[in-house]
């Protein structure tokens, strides 16, 4: 895991920029650091920064480089895969391409053999090579031959063409600004906010949609007007004279699953088990130590638990927040599975309010956007601990839920589809097993999922009433607040929720999952975003991910021979949750001084926000939406935001 960064000038570039880029980029790679620039007659020169390794201080320091280039590019290394100088980046191939990447391509083995016999040589043992490799073999078409998370740019020096791409559901994070005389990139928000001529301006419809509805239209918005997002599954050509930008989809999830042809029935199981222990054996590829977080949830148990098993007989550290509140707390269940497991080393965390305080300025700093609960404090303090572990790698079972129908509108859609599909008497069999398995109020999932086929007019008035969000606007910005698109996060069958969730709310938790993670110098990887096991588990039968009553059934089935039967047949589902409410209740003070000495935008209803901060909330979307309302506060304190 990197992080890189590049500008384009049609005039000559400053140094400076990129250097600020690459200190505002060091949590993601403290391991090296290394910088290239090319002029327009064709020079290329390579220049070192503070942190680049003992081998390469030969190079000349960035600082001292002439303005006489109009293209450079940044990479800051964290060592996972050939932890030798040959892994250092920029990294050149045949005086042809220039690469800077993020990321892991997981079956690098298997494409490097395939190109040796076409007669490819390699100098390295890692995947950053074999990339530029297949660029040279296949053009833009290699993307398509990889799995994994990636987000990488290459300086094509012939075609004078930079190549960026993005992973197909967006696990790397890719930035870019452009204004037809300057482009740049980076892998995050902030570091294109180091440069002079980007503004730290945020769009003011972006704003009211995160503050009324928890997230933007767009499932991509990066909210600052002169940022834009590479959407997952793209790949942007720039042409490095006329610095013209061309952005294509080189992967579609929804083509995918409706041409995919799955197996006999009786082969579904042994093929997803497959599927799956295929992904955990390519996850595990590393020259460093890999854990696990774990919390006690069916995702993570079952990562961990297949896992360990091709460790073979080496410590395998996991990492689990914790708490004294046994409303919430899982640790219980983490512990079956690691009391189950000889080699499993576990760790419990204890997230607690004085410590969110302490690192809240941190934590949205790193974020780079604001963070709708403090539940992602819970996995900041996870990866925190993992980094005092000395691991550097960790797998997390992010995107489970997405692909197997794991929240609760997926089973108040699936007995809707149940009904339409005349299926009366399993409409009321399920109904009645998934309140003994699932949740007891299936009135509400069934409520969440009606929601969805509601005119957007009524979908309004709802949450207005049932809200906080909206009453966080002040009564001048109402008419213009009421204008703004209600993002379109509900799907009227359950594939077609499938695919929103991948495409919205994802989105979210992989940012919190890559900025948590790279706060502290950690890979995180996420084995069920496979594409191999995604399109799989969203082509399956409805009847494979919840059967009985029992959500994500196929799953179940799978954990069944690794896992005590209490963990995968368990029935609440909680995930990095944190006490809210207790928090909440025990930090009036350093709320209400917080909003009193803030400096909020004019459109914030201040005054409802302190009364909030001093009353009792008891009902859970709402102290998710007020705890959302104080980070908004915060982010935009911490970068000095700007409204249009």
């Amino acid at each position: 895991m990197c992080g890189i960064a590049g500008i384009v000038s049609k005039e000559n570039l400053s140094p400076t920029g990129l250097h600020k880029m690459s200190a505002t980029l060091k949590h993601r790679g403290p391991d090296d650091e290394g910088f290239t620039l090319f002029s327009k007659g064709g020079q290329t020169k390579n220049f070192r920064g503070e942190d680049t390794i003992a081998e390469l201080q030969n190079f000349e320091h960035i600082s001292a480089a002439k303005p006489d280039y109009t293209l450079g590019l940044m990479h800051r290394r964290l060592s996972i895969i050939d932890l030798s100088v040959n892994g250092h980046q920029p990294m050149h191939f045949q005086d042809k391409y220039t690469l800077v990447f993020n990321g892991e391509i997981y079956n690098y083995p298997e494409i490097r053999t395939e190109l040796q016999k076409e007669g490819y040589t390699f100098q390295t043992t890692g995947d950053t090579e074999v990339i530029m490799a297949a660029y040279h073999k296949y053009g833009a078409a290699c993307v398509e031959k990889f799995i994994g998370m990636w987000a990488f740019a290459i300086f094509d020096k012939e075609k004078n063409m930079l190549f960026l791409s993005r992973d197909r559901f967006g696990i790397k994070p890719l930035y870019y600004y452009e204004d037809g005389n300057k482009f740049a990139f980076a892998s995050e928000i902030k570091a294109l906010l180091a440069l002079d001529f980007i503004e730290p301006t945020a769009k003011l419809s972006s704003a009211f949609e995160y503050i009324s509805f928890g997230a933007t239209f767009s499932p991509v918005d990066a909210i600052f007007s002169q940022i834009k997002t590479l959407e997952p599954a793209n790949n942007l050509v720039l042409n490095t004279n006329s610095l013209q930008s061309t952005v294509s989809c080189y992967y579609n999830l929804k083509d995918k699953v409706l041409n995919y042809i799955l197996p006999p029935d009786e082969k579904i199981l042994d093929t997803f088990t497959s599927l799956l222990n295929n992904a955990i054996n390519i996850h595990l590829r590393s020259d460093v130590a890999v854990g696990s977080t774990l919390s006690g949830g069916l995702d993570s148990s079952t990562l961990v638990a297949l896992a360990s098993t091709k460790m073979h007989g080496k410590t395998f550290k996991t990492f689990t927040a914790s708490y004294n509140e046994p409303g919430i707390d899982e640790s219980s269940f983490a512990k079956m599975v690691t009391n189950a497991i000889p080699n499993l080393e576990p760790h419990y965390i204890y997230p607690q309010i004085k410590d969110y305080w302490n690192d809240f300025e941190k934590l949205t700093l790193h974020q780079d956007l604001p963070i709708s609960s403090t539940s992602m404090f819970a996995q900041w303090e996870v990866m925190k601990r993992a980094k005092q572990e000395n691991i550097k790698v960790l797998l997390d079972g992010q995107g489970a839920d997405e692909i197997l129908g794991g929240y609760y509108n997926f089973a108040g859609i699936y007995l809707i589809e149940l009904l339409k599909g005349f299926r009366v008497r399993s409409y009321f069999s399920e109904k009645k097993s998934l309140e003994t398995n699932f949740v007891p109020d299936m009135n509400t999932a069934l409520g969440r999922a009606f929601f969805y086929f509601m005119p957007d007019f009524i979908q309004r008035k709802i949450r207005a009433g049932k809200r906080l969000g909206m009453g966080f606007i002040s009564d001048k910005y109402k008419p213009e607040m009421n204008r703004v698109q209600i993002p379109g996060r509900g799907g009227k069958s359950f594939k077609e929720q499938s695919f929103l969730s991948m495409q919205y709310g994802l989105q979210d938790l992989l940012r919190y999952e890559d900025r948590n993670s790279m706060a502290f110098s950690i890979e995180s990887r996420v084995p069920f975003l496979d594409h191999r096991i995604v399109e799989f588990c969203i082509t399956l039968k409805n009847d494979w991910k919840i059967h009985e009553g029992w959500t994500k059934y196929i799953l179940r089935k799978a954990a069944e021979p690794v896992l005590n039967p209490e963990v995968s047949w368990r029935k609440d589902k909680m995930g990095f949750v944190t006490p809210q409410k207790t928090w909440k209740e025990n930090s009036k003070k350093e709320l209400t001084d917080f909003v009193n000495n803030c400096k909020a935008p004019d459109f914030i209803n201040k005054k409802y926000l302190v009364n909030l901060c001093s009353e009792e909330i008891s009902n859970a979307t709402h102290l998710s939406e007020f705890w959302r309302m104080i980070s908004f506060l915060k982010w935009v304190q911490v970068f000095k935001v700007r409204f249009e």
